[in-house]
């Protein structure tokens, strides 16, 4: 049993994240401002995959993408709706500086 029982493990965690997003978090020239905005994201995410102000990327069937808070940038991502719990990959991160 695993010490870290209140966390999915990566096989039964609804959310996925991209190379590129796991990358920019990882960073750690990442500002601590957009830092917590993404991880605020995540949480939120986790609890509804279609958060406040999220919307459909046109002609990307599946991809939505939702502003971070304090506007500090945007993230796509994919959900797949057709599993339950929906499954979710977050593919990139658009900072605004």
């Amino acid at each position: 049993m695993s010490d870290h029982g209140d966390f999915p493990d990566d096989e039964h965690d609804p959310i996925t994240l991209s190379p590129v997003v796991e990358e920019f978090l990882g960073d750690p020239g990442t500002p601590a401002d957009v830092f917590s905005a993404v991880v605020a994201f995540l949480v939120d995410l986790r609890e509804n995959p279609f958060p406040h102000l999220s919307m459909p990327v046109p002609g990307r069937p599946g991809m939505h993408s939702a502003p971070l808070r304090r506007d500090l940038g945007l993230v796509e991502y994919a959900v797949n709706e057709a599993q339950d719990p929906p499954r979710i990959y977050v593919s990139r991160i658009l900072r605004a500086d």
